[in-house]
């Protein structure tokens, strides 16, 4: 069935050409073995071997040839400047302890970057031919990380067997498929005179206690394996080396005494001797991979079950990091805490819901398996086991998935393309169970959609879909499948078995003969198996998954192939549609960070000043405006509350009966997932101005291009309206005559020269479309929100039962659908009624005692907090004024400094300069204290102003009470308005 379909591959794919050519021309000018003997002697003769047992490569002549690489491909450092290696990077140091540790050797690596879906494995194993066609050498390792990229490896290699045949006068590579148990084909790796190509995990030889190191039968003579191997002194590939950075497995791989070793990876930790560099942004732009749409399926107002999903643990000092409800002013938020040996729940969270989940014991494991938190109750908090496995999520990401599944191949029939989804899911009991969860709402979707289109109306559901997970045996049932991530042998081996399956099925899935289009497969399937018609992912993970999303996304990035197995030109189908289990924009941020992490990092936010010392102007502080205003403003005042409950109640009854009470919702957001490109480069500085020049592009292939003049002081941001140059504030401009010692440097540490451009990636998005959806929900228990209410108002118990029992039954009846965001909703209702109330109701008396000591408020030096600072006027309190916003700077700038003849003294106010008022409308910091005269006459007028939206109406008209009863005027002013005191009088 669908055994005629196969992939065929481009041999004359540009990129691909260069990242071969890249490796190939390092080599330029090494004798080459048909025109050099350097066997020694002790070495057997019929080892056919790549260079001497201690030969070295001229690394004078490498580092010639890497500079030249280096120089065409424009490689430039992430975020810096063009970067030429001075010198070969050597990995240097000794081999695997207890198998001749005391020998150190030396041995260069070379580091190509290609993003996941371009060809990365095609690229090497054709690498690989090159170098043995043009300098003869023969043979070769390959060492991945894991068995899903061993079997991936493999696929390709017998796939691309005949491609690569007819480029290489039908050269084919021998594949040893190195088996700890099959020893003795090592033998016929070393010693055959054809190219040889040998795969292994990094386990297979990472200790001494392999069999890779031991004597064997199978081998006869003197020799243990790992002889065979360093005498043909292999170049080793290292398929995601990122995977390989720990002191162990560098010794392992040093014990191979390779001639030289070559990095392959999207997400390099370490770049030595980089050649070459595909970028995701450029892997986008050019359309070699899929474009990346999100849809986000996200909970509103649903806290009604309890949750808790571990995020991470750290190891130094212990701790885990966990997702939680908790209570904040009477209100549950979702919020991320930290736990240590013997942290409470309930205490932390204020929630009963967490009742007995007390820490007993956190275990740290390198692996995420190893990793969980032991609670007093017997509960263990893992990656895979959490709290709240919602069940409307996975229901509205399966019919999402299905949906977009069927669209999109009644779309793509005519052009010859099969659709495919994937489905990760991280507890293979949800799908094979008797109770299979997933199954059985993928099964419920299936047949209510199918109707809709053609292609699937006379399926069933379980022709469509298959899982594909390890089994102990061939005949063990679905039940006994498990998700394996190879911890011991037997494990490894069932999760062979399971790869196996799915590499066979690789080409046949793609035929229309073939039904499966729906693929379930464990976490583990992050790396090693892709294919190129997979449009859909879907991410069932009740937990946050210890999978990164790049590793998911990297299964569906390829671009898709018809039935002839060609690759069709109309690129703007190919779009990889996720679908998340959380909001687009908290899916988008963790992608973004992973991507930030790979290397694509965006600029650094500005780097903490120091504390600026601000000096008090004494002659002003001692003057008759500032002592009369001080002793005006510095009186205590208390205040009364004359509240008519009756008129409260009614108040608030009122305003609940027209509350909309929410019911659990869904909210799916879409959008497209755009990468761009940002360089900033220094042109030259001239005068007091620096000449930049502002390149941007994006995944899609938009580009522009601004040249702009700045000074010091100036926002990119605000230049070019772009917020991801936020933190891009020219400080200091070099106008050096010499133009190699021009510079401009920004509030954030980075350092333009002509020379040194500054590139960073990021991600923005144009539009998101939101949408939500009602959740049909069970009846939840009633927390006891009698007491929360009372305890956030101020309001008696009996006060609030007899504002709950007054409204009508209707709206009460509605708390049994979602009781915490119903009460959410009647809190906010009574604090709105209660702080109206207040404000109207609130009456303050002066008392004749002082509120602050003057100098401790205002001292003759102090240090400015990380804000920003202004240069204070002639009737500034201090010579340098701290402005916490752009609001408050422009409002500075333009209308008080200027204003000098008019306003005689200003300061702020600092931080711990507070009024207390009523808990439900909250205390209050002044913002500005100003002395200005009258237009006409010397009569001095005192103000408070504040410039701050955040202040609620309560607050605004508690502050007017409070500051006439002092004979101070008082206001919010408008920064635009010119005659802005006019808005400050006291009626």
């Amino acid at each position: 069935m669908g055994q005629h379909l196969k992939i065929k591959f481009d041999s004359e794919q540009q990129y691909q050409l260069d990242a071969i050519n890249s490796v190939v021309k390092l080599f330029e000018g090494v004798p080459t073995l048909d025109n050099v003997d350097f066997w020694p002697t002790h070495i057997d003769d019929k080892i056919v071997s790549n260079a001497g047992l201690d030969e070295q490569l001229d690394h004078h002549l490498l580092l010639h040839n890497l500079q030249q690489v280096q120089q065409k491909n424009n490689l430039e450092k992430r975020g810096s400047e063009i970067s030429l290696s001075s010198k070969i990077e050597l990995d240097e140091g000794p081999l695997l302890n207890g198998i001749h540790h005391d020998q150190h050797i030396a041995i260069p690596h070379f580091t190509i970057e290609m993003e996941t879906g371009t060809g990365k494995t095609y690229v090497y194993v054709r690498t690989i031919h090159e170098l043995h066609k043009i300098y003869g050498y023969k043979k070769f390792m390959i060492v991945v990380p894991s068995i899903a990229i061993y079997e991936g490896v493999v696929k390709t290699i017998e796939m691309t067997k005949s491609h690569f045949a007819s480029l290489y006068d039908n050269e084919e590579i021998s594949l040893i498929q190195y088996d700890g148990a099959k020893l003795g084909r090592l033998r016929e790796y070393a010693e055959t005179p054809y190219l040889s190509v040998m795969i292994m995990t990094m386990d297979s030889f990472n200790k001494p206690s392999n069999n890779f190191y031991k004597m064997t039968e199978q081998l006869q003579g003197d020799k243990k394996p790992i002889h065979f191997v360093q005498e043909t002194r292999p170049i080793v590939v290292l398929d995601e080396p990122q995977n390989f950075h720990t002191k162990i497995a560098k010794e392992a791989i040093r014990t191979l005494k390779p001639l030289f070793v070559l990095r392959y990876s999207a997400t390099h930790k370490e770049t030595p001797n980089l050649c070459y560099r595909l970028t995701p942004i450029d892997a986008f732009r050019n359309n070699l991979v899929k474009q990346i749409e999100v849809i986000g399926i996200s909970d509103l107002d649903n806290f009604n079950v309890p949750l808790i999903r571990l995020m991470d643990i750290v190891r130094q000092p212990i701790a885990a990091k966990v997702k939680v409800n908790v209570l904040d002013k009477g209100i549950k938020k979702e919020r991320d805490i930290l736990l240590r040996q013997g942290s409470d729940l309930e205490k932390i969270t204020g929630l009963q819901d967490y009742a007995g989940l007390k820490v007993t014991e956190i275990q740290y494991g390198k692996k995420d398996e190893h990793k969980k938190v032991s609670f007093e109750n017997g509960f263990e908090l893992s990656f895979h086991h959490a709290l709240a496995s919602k069940e409307s999520i996975f229901r509205a990401q399966i019919e999402k998935t299905i949906e977009v599944h069927m669209a999109k191949q009644e779309e793509l029939k005519e052009k010859g393309i099969k659709v495919l989804s994937l489905f990760f899911i991280d507890k293979v009991k949800n799908y094979t169970g008797k109770e299979a969860l997933i199954r059985r709402l993928f099964d419920e979707c299936f047949n209510r959609l199918k109707t809709k289109f053609p292609s699937f109306s006379n399926m069933e559901p379980s022709e469509v879909r298959e899982g594909y997970f390890a089994k102990p045996g061939k005949t063990a049932s679905d039940d006994e499948a498990v998700d394996t991530n190879g911890r011991n042998q037997t494990e490894r081996k069932m999760e062979k078995a399971a790869f196996e399956l799915i590499m066979k099925k690789k080409e046949q899935l793609l035929s229309f003969e073939e039904p499966v289009s729906f693929i379930f497969a464990h976490s583990a399937l992050r790396e090693g198996w892709d294919n190129p018609n997979v449009f859909q992912i879907c991410t069932l993970n009740q937990t946050v998954s210890n999978i990164k999303k790049r590793q998911e996304i990297g299964r569906g990035l390829r671009l898709a192939v018809d039935q002839k197995g060609e690759r069709p030109a109309e690129y703007e189908m190919n779009i990889l549609t996720v679908i998340a289990n959380e909001s687009y924009e908290n899916y988008v941020a963790s992608l973004q960070h992973e991507y930030e992490e790979d290397g694509n990092k965006p600029p650094q936010k500005p780097k903490k000043p120091r504390q600026a010392i601000v000096k008090r102007n004494d002659s002003l502080f001692l003057s008759s405006e500032f002592q009369h205003f001080w002793a005006k403003l510095n009186q205590k005042v208390k205040y009364e509350i004359n509240i008519d409950t009756e008129k409260l109640i009614n108040q608030c009854v009122k305003r609940l009966n027209a509350t909309k009470f929410p019911e659990p919702k869904m909210e799916i957001s879409r959008a497209k997932f755009i990468m761009h490109q940002y360089k900033i480069a220094l042109r030259e500085t001239r005068g007091e101005k620096a000449h930049i020049t502002i390149v941007v592009q994006d995944s899609t292939g938009n580009r522009y291009k601004r040249n702009e003049a700045v000074q010091e002081g100036d926002s990119l941001y605000k230049l070019v309206n772009d917020i991801r140059l936020k933190h891009y504030i020219v400080k200091k401009i070099n106008y050096s005559s010499k133009s190699e010692e021009q510079s401009l440097t920004f509030a954030n540490g980075e350092i333009l020269t002509k020379e040194s451009p500054f590139i960073f990636h990021t991600e923005k998005t144009s539009h998101i479309e939101k949408s939500q959806t009602s959740v049909f929900s069970e009846k939840y228990p009633i927390p006891n929100f009698i007491e929360r209410a009372a305890k956030e108002t101020n309001l008696t118990k009996k006060t609030i039962i007899t504002i709950f029992k007054k409204m009508d039954l209707e709206k009460r009846k509605l708390i049994w659908i979602n009781p915490e965001g119903w009460i959410r909703e009647f809190l906010s209702r009574i604090q709105e009624v209660s702080r109206h109330h207040i404000a109207e109701n609130i009456e303050f008396t002066v008392m004749a005692e002082p509120l602050y000591d003057v100098n401790a408020i205002f001292p003759v030096t102090g240090k400015c907090p990380q804000k920003q600072l202004i240069a204070g006027g002639i009737n500034s309190l201090y010579d340098k004024v701290q402005v916490d916003s752009d609001v408050e700077r422009d409002f500075m700038l333009k209308r008080v400094i200027p204003d000098a003849d008019n306003t005689k003294l200003y300061f702020k106010f600092p931080p711990h300069f507070k009024i207390k008022f009523p808990k439900v409308i909250g205390n209050y910091k002044p913002g500005w204290g100003m002395v200005r005269l009258e237009k006409e006459g010397e009569v001095k007028l005192e103000f408070i102003i504040d410039l701050k939206s955040g202040l609620n109406i309560s607050q605004v008209k508690c502050a007017q009470k409070y500051f006439g009863k002092l004979g101070i005027n008082y206001g919010v002013v408008d920064q635009t308005v010119r005659d802005w005191w006019e808005k400050s009088r006291i009626e």
